[in-house]
């Protein structure tokens, strides 16, 4: 083959570098003739030009030298004027005669616009040639009348002899820029003639050389293909995608590693084989597919890509999986040879999609939650406020609204600090700022703060604190935070009678706190969702958003510390933790 190819490229090379020759030495030869005759051509009409172009001044004296001897006669009827005018007449005839045997071998454009000005300068001297040429055939006086149209008449006849002046000026320096311009062509096309040469004579030369190359181009082009097809074999072992090769008549031709893993077919199993009837005869529902609607077929029909963005396959052990299936032509011309069926797992996606499904579900859950958690304050301090305004009340039972009043927005205000406080910890972005604090201190605060609704829930809140114990190193604020959330718990879960109890004592490398309630304990399944955020162990008429402890374990993890859970069924729950001492 190559040794076919190499003789054919070889004498196109040698006929293309003899004709760049044989062009190159005609183009020499021809062309310089050609521009040299057009220069030729430019110069005599420059020269023509210059003898024109003093013949205008002498007319255009003799004019208005004829003009100012009218003016003076008519002025003062001196007759030896007329002597005068008689003398100068025929020397302005005579300059417009010799510029029209000038310009007679020039453009016929020009003998036209010199026509118009001999016409003119003619109509000119007729309107004054009674005057000046009887012997006082007009009287002067009389002539006076006609002076201002005579004087008209003579500016157009200057201004004709002007334009066309200018008109030879103009072409006289076109034909120069003409010269300049064949001159410089001149040059280069002789200089590319010489160049032209020059590379066919290379040419000739380098085609010898590049026939050495030219097999070896042709070897290296095989070892390319090779390499090719290598890579092409890698890619398709490399893909995540199942790619089948699939013939006209849908049976397998080929299928690369992924698919194979997928399908958990080897290629020799699947290959020969009907890819309808073995891969894609279900659908996930369990009904069948016919061949007439299967995008294979489809494909191989309208030599056109089908994509198909949810679908099943089969696996060899009777599994199916959801894809999405992309079926390319092959074709021949116009012809179809077969199809490329690609098909992406989507396994994860759909997980992916249903788990984005519940999270949807999850939000407007608890947007629904703060919804209510937020109407039923709003609704006490509205009703409050309205009884306040309506109806006069006692001092007593005033106090009794205002505090009901405060309550609730205080709720509000919690709900909503809530929500902050866990959008900063899910950015990372929640700092503490600690310094050392007496944890007897916090407990009486938290106390002060959720006695109150214990009371309302009809909950005992016990405090227990050992005797000396050390400072804490902590966000008083926060820890204040983590113990209200905690009882708050507590207190939603544990029956009326029941107990919440808040505790501290020493242990290792500081102060133990835990907080334990008598409700009814919390559920295996349920624990490791405790501390997410929006979950809500009981949701059926359970009070909150479901932010209080995910909010009380991201300010513990801030402070370097963790909360530990122990529970039973039936008998309570306790959330304990370490906060460091402030030594």
């Amino acid at each position: 083959m190559v040794s076919g190819i190499v003789p054919t490229l070889g004498r196109r090379r040698w006929m293309v570098a003899l004709g760049v020759s044989f062009l190159a030495l005609l183009a020499l030869a021809l062309v310089p003739a050609f521009l040299e005759q057009q220069e030729d051509a430019l110069e005599r009409e420059l020269a023509v030009f210059s003898l024109a172009r003093p013949m205008f001044q002498g007319i255009q004296n003799a004019h208005l030298q004829e003009m100012r001897l009218v003016e003076r006669y008519v002025n003062s009827g001196d007759s030896s004027l007329i002597t005068l005018y008689t003398d100068l007449v025929p020397r302005g005839a005579r300059l417009l005669d010799s510029l029209g045997v000038v310009v007679s071998g020039m453009a016929p454009s020009y003998s036209v616009d010199l026509n118009q000005v001999e016409r003119g300068a003619r109509d000119w001297r007729t309107l004054h040639s009674l005057l000046m040429e009887g012997p006082l055939s007009t009287d002067p006086a009389a002539f006076r009348e006609n002076l201002e149209a005579d004087r008209a008449r003579y500016d157009s006849v200057r201004a004709s002899v002007r334009a066309f002046e200018d008109l030879l000026i103009r072409d006289a320096a076109l034909a120069q820029a003409r010269l300049e311009q064949r001159r410089t062509w001149q040059f280069w096309a002789r200089f590319g003639t010489v160049g032209l040469t020059i590379l066919g004579a290379i040419g000739l030369v380098s085609v010898g050389l590049s026939l050495q190359n030219l097999a070896q181009r042709e070897t290296r082009r095989r070892l390319e293909t090779v390499t090719v097809r290598r890579d092409m074999r890698s890619i398709l072992k490399g893909t995540a995608d199942g790619l089948i090769g699939v013939d006209q008549d849908g049976h397998c031709t080929f299928l690369n590693e992924a698919g194979s893993t997928l399908l958990g077919y080897s290629p020799s199993e699947l290959r020969g084989q009907a890819v309808h009837s073995r891969i894609h005869h279900t659908r996930a529902d369990g009904g069948k597919h016919s061949e007439r609607d299967c995008p294979v077929h489809i494909a191989l029909g309208s030599g056109k890509t089908v994509r198909v963005p949810d679908d099943v396959l089969w696996r060899k052990d009777g599994t199916s999986f959801p894809v999405q299936l992309i079926i390319s032509p092959m074709k021949d011309a116009r012809n179809v040879r077969g199809v490329v069926l690609t098909f992406t797992d989507m396994t994860e996606i759909r997980e992916a999609e249903a788990a984005l499904r519940d999270a949807v579900r999850a939000r407007d859950e608890v947007l629904a939650v703060v919804s209510h958690d937020l109407r039923n304050p709003v609704g006490t301090i509205v009703a409050a406020a309205e009884l306040l305004g309506d109806v006069p009340l006692p001092p007593e039972r005033q106090e009794e609204h205002l505090e009901t009043i405060g309550r609730a927005a205080d709720r509000i205000n919690r709900l909503i600090q809530d929500l902050l406080d866990v959008a900063q910890i899910e950015a990372g972005r929640l700092s503490v700022r600690t310094k050392p604090v007496d944890i007897v201190e916090v407990f009486e605060e938290v106390f002060s703060q959720m006695g109150w609704e214990a009371d309302e829930e009809e909950v005992d809140l016990t405090v227990r604190v050992a005797a000396d114990l050390p400072s804490v190193k902590v966000d008083r604020d926060r820890i204040v935070q983590v113990m209200s959330n905690l009882i708050d718990n507590g207190l939603k879960f544990t029956p009326a009678g029941g107990r919440v109890t808040m505790a501290a004592s020493r242990a290792p490398g500081g102060v133990s706190v835990t907080v334990a309630d008598t409700g009814p304990g919390i559920e295996p399944e349920m624990e490791e969702h405790l501390f997410d955020r929006f979950w809500k162990g009981h949701a059926d008429g359970t009070r909150g958003a479901g932010l209080g402890l995910a909010i009380v374990d991201g300010i513990l993890q801030a402070h370097g510390t963790r909360i530990h859970v122990e529970t039973e069924i039936g008998r309570g729950s306790a959330f304990s933790f370490t906060l460091p001492t402030g030594d």
